[in-house]
Parts: C-alpha cells; sequence; structure tokens
C-alpha cells in the first residue's frame, strides 16, 4: 500500500519522538559505528563495553577491507558496498588516519585455487570478481617485485599476482577511538564499563538495560553488537538463538620489523601480511586457522604459531630477523549463512541486532543505516536477507 508524503513524515516524526534513548552492548568496531551514528542524529546513546573500547576483537582482527572472500553476489555486494561507504565515511573527518587504502596483492597455493573453503580455481575467483565490477590488475611476478612488492619470494613457479587496487586496511582500535571521542565531545554518549546481565521488556517493548554492577540504564532501544558476546546478550533478552551460527578463531601474530617492509596487504599461498603502523606487520594463515579449535581463545601452543612464523618468512624472508611483538587468538561468532544479522527482531519492539563477519568492512555502512532504521524505521535494501528472525530458535 502506498504511504502518502504526510503520512511519511508523521511516521519519521513519531519515530523520533518514541526513540531517545538507545543502548548499544559491544564497542567494537559495529558498536562504535552505530554509537557514533546515532550521537549524530541527536539520539542520548549509552555504550556498555566490558574492556578497553576497540580492545577486544577489534583488535586482534587482521581488518582487511576486501570483498574476494565473498562466493555469491548478494554477499559481494554487501562487502563491495560496505568498502565504499568506507570512503564516504572517511571524508566526514578532516583527517582519517585509520584508514589505509593501499590496495592488495594476492597469488594462488601450489594448487592453483581461489583459498581456503574455495573449490574455484583462482583464476575463476578473479574472473568472477571482475564480471561483477571488482578492479582487478594482473602481473608477472618480476613486475609484481620491481613495481609494488620487492621483499616478496613469490612461490617457484608462479605464473602471476593479481594486485586489487581498492582493498586495504583499517586500524581497528584507532577508529573506535575517535569515534567514542566524537560521540561523548557532542554530549550524546555515555560509555559503562561492564556485562549487561537482563534486557528488560515491558509490553512487548524493550525499557532498560541492567548491569553486572547491578545497574539499571531506561532506553527505548537496544542494539546488540556485542560481536562473540552476542549469544549471550541475545540470551538476556530472552530470545536465544538458534544453531545457525557459527565460530571461528584465528591466530594473529604482531611482529616489530626493520623500517616499513610491506606497501600492500598481501593475500599469499601461505600467509596473509600487512602493515599493522610504523615498523609493525600483522601476520595470520588461513591454513593455520583451519586447525585451530574453534572455541580456543588463549595459548594456540609454540608448533601452532611456528608453524605461522614459518609461512611468513618464506613469503618475505626479511621479516626473519623481527621480532615477535604479540601473539593472539581472535574469536569470531556470525550467522552461518554468511550474512551479518541487522536490523530489528520482530515481536519485541526496540531490540535491534548488528554482528557480522568481515566486521570492520561493514561496520560503518551498518552504522549509519542502523540509526536510520532506529530512527525513523526505514530499513536499507541491503539487509532483505539479514533479518535477526532467521536465527531464532523455532517455536
Amino acid at each position: 500500500m502506498a504511504v502518502s508524503a504526510r503520512d511519511a513524515l508523521l511516521l519519521v516524526t513519531n519515530s523520533l519522538e518514541r526513540v531517545k534513548t538507545v543502548g548499544v552492548v559491544g564497542a567494537g568496531v559495529i558498536g562504535a559505528c552505530v554509537a557514533f551514528s546515532l550521537a549524530q542524529r541527536g539520539v542520548r546513546v549509552h555504550c556498555v563495553e566490558r574492556a578497553q573500547p576497540g580492545g577486544l576483537t577489534t583488535d586482534v582482527s587482521f581488518a582487511r577491507l576486501s570483498a574476494y572472500q565473498q562466493p555469491t553476489y548478494p554477499r559481494f555486494e554487501l562487502s563491495h558496498t560496505g568498502m565504499i561507504e568506507h570512503i564516504r565515511f572517511a571524508n566526514q573527518f578532516a583527517s582519517a588516519p585509520w584508514w589505509h587504502p593501499t590496495g592488495s596483492l594476492a597469488w594462488s597455493d601450489a594448487a592453483g585455487t581461489g583459498g581456503a573453503g574455495t573449490s574455484e580455481s583462482f583464476s575463476e575467483v578473479v574472473d568472477r570478481l571482475s564480471a561483477w565490477g571488482y578492479r582487478a590488475i594482473w602481473y608477472d611476478p618480476a613486475q609484481a617485485n620491481r613495481d609494488w612488492e620487492p621483499g616478496i619470494a613469490f612461490p617457484h613457479g608462479q605464473a602471476s599476482i593479481v594486485r586489487f587496487p581498492d582493498e586495504g586496511w583499517v586500524d581497528g582500535p584507532r577508529l573506535v577511538s575517535a569515534l567514542i571521542e566524537s560521540a561523548m565531545r557532542s554530549g550524546h554518549l555515555k560509555v559503562w564499563k561492564g556485562a549487561v546481565e537482563e534486557i528488560r521488556v515491558r509490553g512487548g517493548r524493550v525499557v532498560a538495560l541492567r548491569l553486572d554492577n547491578q545497574a539499571v540504564i531506561e532506553v527505548d532501544a537496544v542494539v546488540n553488537a556485542a560481536g562473540p558476546e552476542a549469544l549471550t546478550v541475545a540470551a538476556a533478552l530472552g530470545a536465544p538463538m538458534s544453531g545457525a551460527v557459527a565460530r571461528r578463531s584465528s591466530l594473529v601474530v604482531d611482529l616489530a620489523a626493520n623500517g616499513d617492509p610491506l606497501r600492500h596487504v598481501l593475500r599469499g599461498s601461505e600467509a596473509h601480511l600487512r602493515s599493522a603502523g610504523p615498523g609493525r606487520v600483522r601476520v595470520r594463515s588461513d591454513q593455520v586457522d583451519v586447525g585451530l579449535p574453534a572455541e580456543i581463545r588463549s595459548d594456540p601452543g609454540d608448533e601452532i604459531v611456528k608453524d605461522l612464523l614459518d609461512r611468513v618468512y618464506r613469503t618475505v624472508p626479511a621479516l626473519a630477523s623481527s621480532a615477535v611483538e604479540r601473539v593472539r587468538i581472535g574469536a569470531a561468532v556470525f550467522p552461518s549463512d554468511g550474512f551479518p544479522s541487522v536490523g530489528a527482531l520482530s515481536g519485541i519492539s526496540g531490540y535491534f541486532e548488528a554482528f557480522a563477519n568481515s566486521g570492520i568492512t561493514l561496520a560503518p555502512l551498518i552504522g549509519r543505516t542502523l540509526a536510520t532504521q532506529i530512527v525513523t524505521g526505514e530499513i536499507h535494501p541491503l539487509w532483505g536477507r539479514c533479518s535477526p528472525d532467521r536465527l531464532r530458535v523455532a517455536s
């Protein structure tokens, strides 16, 4: 049924009158983007975080901006749109020191496949992405060494390298810090340290959060942006998720290097590498991660770390002289269909979710569009497949 301009205006006005205070659970990159976008709209925001904002999953993420890993067009469209959103987002600020649009270099494994989790060949993956409008430029190894990355030891017999010029990486903690500080300066954000033990509902509507220190925060709506703890927060509402949720762990090592040995994000056949700021390099490996238990949170073991570092040193031999700065395990929880959970849950007014795989890539897009939905009721068309309803236990 068509809605008149007058009725649409009334809908927006009523929503603005109704949603004046929002609780955001989680101050990782997605939660910070949601809180910032709500504060920009003049909404009072209470952000609850059990650790330093941006200090848990966001700090351990490899934080690559990419749509490479998406196997279907709808999932690719989401990630690609998220990458474009980072440009618009960065342009809101006088400077955006967290955003590094360096481009990336990628090459196949020894079998010529597109990487872990795909049966496609590397060239088939690149051709598919190119057909979807993703920029990709082929080089031979000598060209790539000469023009882009002289320090890479490409595997013997490697025929070709692809440069994705629109990819890059994000300094997640720096982004979170900038957003939290900006929203707090506006007077619209308060950060609470703690965990949510209860989401109170009255008359089918969210009315308050109770924290583990027994503090009660009255709200008109709540956003579950708790990342790996999203299932726990949903249970605090009394709306547990079904088994349609996947978990993944990733070993991430930071190296203290001499100088700045990398210009690009590298998606190598054995390891992935990127700069992590001056004199630092962050590394991980699909092959190593596939052998990690999904529930592991710490202590990967010396042999697993050595395996990763050996792969890194074979890729960039100069890094063999670098010092290991940090060894950590990152944990992720996300819908197993690969789409994020973004939007409102039916049946409980004022409860929204925002958690995803590739959270760094999608965070500014989720923040802006979910804030719009909370304030105006307008649902962005890209979230049509992403309703939290699909994750609920069937009654």
